[in-house]
């Protein structure tokens, strides 16, 4: 229509000059006026990210194991603008591309390094620590004395920029989001906090702060302790493996595991006539031992244990640990002996040359099997009454 029109002018004023010169400028009008729409991607109306809350438990990581960790840092969704296309008549094409700046609490106890990362289930993070989509990434072990993330300090200010001493985190800059939704993908970070694996005495030693001191017991490839107590934090590794628990003869700490030289590990010989024994309910005839298999990606693997039996009960216990099948195999099998040991009970009344028998002795019975261990302790007159299972 402008073509038309100030063609026409164009011509009624500067001849066929005129004309051609309004031809160009109704051509341009006509353009401006009837082109096409530009077709624009799919863009987010919510660019603000949701962070973790309070009172989210931040494990403890020993060994090495697979955790999800919890976002305590991060700013809203970037978004980047890009235009192709257009001219001739053709629309203009708009894309929207996201990407993201968080960082992820892993452990409240120090790391040594961050080796894979998944994200939903797929691997973003390779073994020799190439990223499969582009991002930025830094990892702070967790030192007292760290420093604040050069991102986090630039964005918040070097002042009440957080550098989470004592906490290992990762930071993510610039994590480009197109291959997850547009949105902050589900993570799990395979870390190494200890070389080797570790022993469960040195676990509750570390987490009880030499309350309980570490005596020769079974180890674990990974573990991650949670619980706002330490006997939280270390009741699963004693609900899978019963390990006996001792005085160490000052009577300020206690022993966990075995130990020739500790006061009460080696059995003392009890010279009675008559104990009276006690049987409790049947024990399980099954244990059924879930775990993280290293070997598997740290996904979770079961592990059973049975025996004859008419009750036909099993019992599941739920360790957060990573270990060989074999080593679970292991755990369950004795799990389900210990069970079925302890089931016999004796009390017994002795003088008081017995008086250091304290709970966690362990002694042999005259004329029964196996070792006893004191689980009650009772000073009467003249005598010490002890109750012990087998």
């Amino acid at each position: 229509m402008a073509t038309l029109l100030l063609t026409a002018a164009g011509t009624a004023i500067g001849g066929p000059i005129g004309g051609a010169i309004g031809a160009v400028l109704g051509q341009a009008a006509d353009q401006a006026l009837f082109a096409p729409k530009a077709r624009r991607g799919p863009r987010l109306g919510e660019l603000s990210v949701q962070t973790s809350s309070y009172g989210t438990d931040i494990p403890k990581i020993f060994g090495t194991m697979r955790v999800a960790g919890t976002v305590i840092w991060a700013t809203d969704l970037v978004e980047t603008r890009s235009s192709s296309g257009g001219g001739k008549g053709r629309p203009r094409s708009v894309g929207y591309a996201y990407s993201a700046n968080f960082a992820v609490a892993l452990s409240a106890r120090k790391l040594r390094a961050v080796h894979r990362i998944w994200a939903d289930g797929k691997l973003l993070r390779g073994a020799a620590g190439d990223f499969k989509t582009e991002a930025t990434f830094r990892f702070h072990a967790g030192d007292e004395d760290q420093p604040a993330d050069p991102l986090i300090a630039s964005i918040e200010g070097p002042g009440p920029a957080p550098a989470y001493r004592g906490i290992a985190y990762a930071v993510f800059e610039d994590l480009q989001l197109a291959d997850f939704g547009n949105r902050i993908p589900s993570l799990t970070f395979e870390v190494e906090a200890d070389a080797e694996p570790v022993p469960v005495g040195r676990i509750a030693e570390e987490l009880s702060h030499g309350l309980v001191i570490a005596g020769e017991s079974p180890s674990v490839n990974g573990y991650a302790a949670t619980g706002d107590s330490v006997r939280a934090a270390i009741s699963a590794l004693s609900d899978a493996v019963p390990l006996p628990l001792f005085g160490d003869g000052d009577g300020d700490r206690l022993v966990l595991g075995h130990s020739a030289d500790a006061i009460g590990s080696v059995p003392v010989e009890l010279r009675l006539d008559t104990p009276k024994l006690t049987r409790r309910a049947a024990p399980p005839t099954g244990i059924a031992l879930s775990y993280y298999d290293p070997e598997r990606d740290y996904q979770a693997g079961t592990q059973r244990a049975s025996r004859p039996g008419a009750s036909q009960r099993t019992t599941a216990v739920a360790l957060p640990a990573a270990l060989t099948p074999s080593a679970a195999k292991g755990w369950a099998e004795g799990r389900l002996a210990s069970d079925a040991a302890a089931r016999a009970s004796a009390g017994v009344r002795l003088g008081w040359r017995q008086l250091m028998l304290k709970p966690g002795a362990l002694a042999r019975l005259e004329g029964e099997t196996g070792v006893w261990a004191v689980r009650r302790w009772r000073l009467g007159p003249g005598t010490v009454e002890l109750e012990l299972t087998r």
